[in-house]
């Protein structure tokens, strides 16, 4: 089965991927160590070229062995609820560009009018507009002037424990600005896709038909659905990657404790006391063991995303071969 193959494809190329990364994570561990270390008067000496490949060889062991204890350890349910958030964000945020981007793109591609002059005028404007300018927007516009969602997503279950407010509607209401911030930041882009996938279909022969049949609209532009969906699932799997980068960004942006945060604060500046007790000498932290589990969930992620997406075209694909 085609399924399965491409399964096992992208597990291979996922697996060579993580050791990739791990080697160059290793790598700039290590060299930023070495930094600190002679910044603070000390000389390591230079390493040949076989006590590095070994160096780099044990640190991508313990990256492993160390994201394997963060699932299975003492540290389980602080991993699993930092996934389920970040997840979370993802799971909304595609829900609302699907069934928003979809509608919106269908419509001003088969039918025109103002929704296609609007989407055709927003999409070169949003497509070079990050989700962190948008989180932004939304954090003046809607917490700072409407009093609405939450700058903080600790503080906001901090009040919400403390009023007996209950725990899910506190929870909501901290991720309302960055869903909110990804879904503005992607449906216009999302939906203009769908848009241009009409458009081709529409000038194919059985589109005339089916018009000439006096088929209703309805009818009309679910078929259009059908075929365009395909593709569209293609361009949901290739962009991704990118979406759940821009939503580690706004992650970090509202102090959401997801995989975002770990990874800002895994590569970051700290700022340790002077000979006078002052915090004003800096240093740079680099936590690679954090930075590779972060790499790994967003491999776990982008597999999973892909396989599921990949099935569903299989699936909805009229196009597809019987015998494949």
């Amino acid at each position: 089965m085609r399924i399965v193959r491409d399964v096992l494809l992208n597990l291979i190329l996922i697996t060579l991927a993580l050791i990739l990364t791990a080697s160059i994570i290793a790598l700039v561990e290590e060299n930023v160590n070495r930094a600190t270390t002679e910044g603070e008067g000390l000389n390591l000496g230079k390493m040949t070229g076989e006590s590095r490949a070994e160096m780099i060889k044990q640190s991508v062991k313990s990256y492993f062995r160390k994201t394997w204890d963060d699932f299975t350890g003492s540290e389980r349910g602080k991993t699993l609820r930092a996934i389920g958030l970040t997840f979370a964000v993802l799971t909304m945020t595609m829900a609302l560009i699907f069934l928003l981007g979809l509608y919106w793109g269908l419509r001003a591609g088969y039918r025109g009018g103002w929704s296609n002059r609007v989407l055709s005028a927003l999409a070169p404007v949003f497509s070079g507009i990050p989700a962190w300018f948008w989180a932004l927007l939304f954090l003046w516009t809607l917490w700072w002037k409407w009093d609405i969602g939450a700058v903080s997503y600790a503080n906001r279950l901090l009040e919400a424990k403390r009023g007996g407010e209950p725990e899910i509607l506190a929870q909501l209401s901290a991720l309302l600005i960055p869903v909110l911030a990804l879904t503005l930041s992607n449906i216009v882009v999302y939906a203009f896709s769908v848009r241009n996938l009409v458009k081709r279909e529409a000038s194919q022969e059985y589109f005339f038909i089916d018009v000439l049949k006096g088929l209703p609209d309805r009818r009309v532009m679910r078929k259009l659905l059908r075929t365009v969906l395909p593709s569209f699932l293609t361009f949901t799997s290739y962009n991704f990657l990118n979406l759940m980068i821009n939503g580690m960004a706004v992650e970090k942006l509202f102090e959401v404790p997801g995989i975002g945060k770990m990874l800002a604060d895994s590569a970051t500046v700290i700022y340790v006391p002077n000979e006078f007790g002052e915090l004003k000498i800096p240093e740079f932290i680099f936590d690679g063991a954090s930075v590779f589990f972060v790499t790994f969930v967003m491999a776990v992620f982008y597999f999973l995303n892909s396989t599921i997406l990949e099935a569903l075209y299989l699936h909805l694909d009229p196009r597809r071969e019987i015998n494949e």
